[in-house]
């Protein structure tokens, strides 16, 4: 059966991550890996490449599927494929990024020679860093009124849980009370940037927990300057949970 390519679809190798050449076993560990990393989370973008992973799969998982899938990708018949004339896997050649470095290493994804210094490793091999960026996962992609929301769960967060801090919960801010209201601070960021962003991840998430954190250390300190020091322990363990969940 022939598969039609739509010149609008996305690449199914681009898709998957990997190149036209790679073997079957790099194919279903690369269709593994990106299934494992978008397993469940509900934000519809990711959603969406969870489909385009599945149906690359199962193109690129069925060798007949696969071989009519290359021949109308290249323009060719299946019967006849092209001469490859790039050098035979293993020979050392000038790396084209830092010409002085003699490299036998190959992109997994197009096949340029690539050396130690500017190889990028990926959950499917070693790639080039043009090839490294194919895809960025959206799990980690905060968009601008992502951003915005998450600003105002930082700020209106930090107040809200720095007044309750100050008024509430100090008496348990000393000895070994300070790790309960350390976890607590942690949770509630957590959860609050998690509603925020739609439950993204990475660094800016990451920051924007940490601000709000400050934030709540500081109108705690306003309210009760004598006792600042003291809120340093808890405000350290709810950042490094934070860190811990929103990395």
């Amino acid at each position: 059966m022939a598969v039609r390519e739509d010149a609008s679809a996305p690449d199914l190798y681009e898709v998957l991550q990997v190149s036209p050449n790679a073997s079957r076993e790099v194919i279903e560990a690369a269709y593994r890996s990106l299934s494992a990393r978008y397993a469940s989370d509900p934000d519809p973008n990711v959603r969406e490449r969870r489909r385009e992973v599945e149906a690359a799969w199962e193109v690129l998982g069925d060798p007949r599927r696969r071989a009519a899938y290359d021949a109308e990708r290249e323009g060719r018949t299946a019967e006849a494929p092209p001469v490859v004339d790039a050098p035979p896997p293993g020979t050392v050649v000038a790396c084209p990024r830092d010409p002085d470095v003699e490299t036998a290493l190959r992109c997994s994804r197009c096949g340029t020679p690539i050396c130690p210094r500017c190889l990028v490793q990926t959950p499917v091999g070693a790639r080039c860093r043009d090839c490294a960026r194919i895809a960025k996962n959206p799990i980690y992609t905060l968009t601008a009124g992502g951003m915005v929301r998450a600003a105002a769960a930082s700020i209106l967060g930090g107040v809200v849980m720095g007044l309750a801090w100050g008024l509430v919960l100090l008496p348990f801010t000393f000895g070994f009370f300070a790790i309960f209201v350390g976890a607590g601070l942690g949770y509630a960021f957590t959860r609050m940037l998690e509603f925020a962003t739609g439950r993204k991840r990475g660094p800016a998430v990451v920051a924007f927990a940490i601000a709000g954190i400050l934030i709540a250390w500081g109108v705690m300190a306003v309210l009760v300057p004598q006792v600042w020091l003291y809120g340093a322990l808890p405000a350290g363990i709810a950042a490094y949970l934070a860190y811990a969940s929103l990395r």
